[in-house]
């Protein structure tokens, strides 16, 4: 989210999350701004770029965005799998 609201803003809209369980108790996050590229995802995940995705990496977390018409969604999956 904070990424979303430092490097994803566009002027008057809004950023939007979503926080919801998979079938397979996996937790999913998706955080949904109004701009339509990400040209450095990868440098971000790695830690280059700030530590806020790779943060969520350390955790175990699946990363990935995908661009669509009203912006891109940055999701975080983090496995449900419990002993």
């Amino acid at each position: 989210m904070r990424n979303a609201s430092e490097f994803g803003r566009c002027a008057g809209e809004q950023i939007e999350v979503r926080i919801a369980r998979t079938e397979n108790d996996d937790l999913l996050i998706d955080v949904i701004d109004r701009r339509t590229d990400f040209p450095s995802f990868e440098q971000a995940v790695a830690g280059h770029l700030g530590q806020g995705l790779w943060r969520i990496a350390q955790y175990g977390a699946t990363l990935s965005w995908h661009p669509h018409k009203d912006g891109k969604t940055v999701r975080a999956v983090l496995g449900g799998a419990r002993p």
